[in-house]
């Protein structure tokens, strides 16, 4: 396969592309590493100072690049996922714990609606999570899935038996959190109701 000066220059745009939507995770972690091993002594007294007079950024520019990288080794300890601080920044605010089941929430949002991730989807995730973390919530006791529905189509009945047995399952094995499987649920209605 001969490649060509268009393939060769659709390469380099897609490694800039890349490099630079990662770059806010590089310099965070860079900074990050001047900070924490007081490198910067040696040319200023003061972290600000380093920041200003060697970097021309203010210091809370830098503590936001060093916070995003920080929640990007939370999310991802191989720094693989492909993001932009818009999206990682909203994550700041929350425990590492935290920032993992509102990063994985706002994954599977996107997924399941088959879109690309986007802050909005953070922000809506971050807002189930403290929602749910500041209501003080009592399980109902008697409410249950029905086992048995009465419709006429035997087909949809067995497929809505199987459908709710899975959910039953999922939620009793703690495998999936319970907002991720309420946004899907959700996705389902509108996607019925679009009919």
């Amino acid at each position: 396969m001969n490649i060509t000066k268009e393939d060769e220059r659709l390469q380099i745009l897609i490694t800039r592309i890349n490099d630079n939507i990662k770059n806010f995770y590089t310099i965070g972690c860079a900074l990050r590493e001047i900070r924490d091993n007081c490198l910067y002594l040696k040319l200023c007294s003061s972290f600000q100072e380093f920041c200003m007079e060697y970097l021309g950024i203010c210091r809370s520019y830098a503590y936001r690049q060093i916070a995003a990288s920080i929640v990007v080794d939370n999310v991802s300890p191989n720094g693989d996922i492909l993001v932009n601080e818009s999206q990682i920044r909203p994550l700041t605010k929350l425990k590492p714990s935290e920032q993992n089941l509102a990063w994985n929430y706002a994954i599977d949002k996107a997924k399941i609606e088959k879109r690309k991730l986007t802050s909005h989807d953070v922000k809506e995730a971050i807002q189930a999570i403290t929602h749910k973390k500041s209501k003080k919530t009592v399980k109902p006791k008697n409410v249950k899935l029905p086992k048995k529905i009465d419709i006429a189509c035997k087909e949809f009945k067995k497929a809505y038996e199987i459908f709710s047995e899975e959910i039953r399952k999922t939620l009793n094995s703690s495998r999936t959190d319970k907002m991720v499987i309420l946004s899907a649920l959700k996705s389902l209605i509108k996607y019925v109701e679009s009919f």
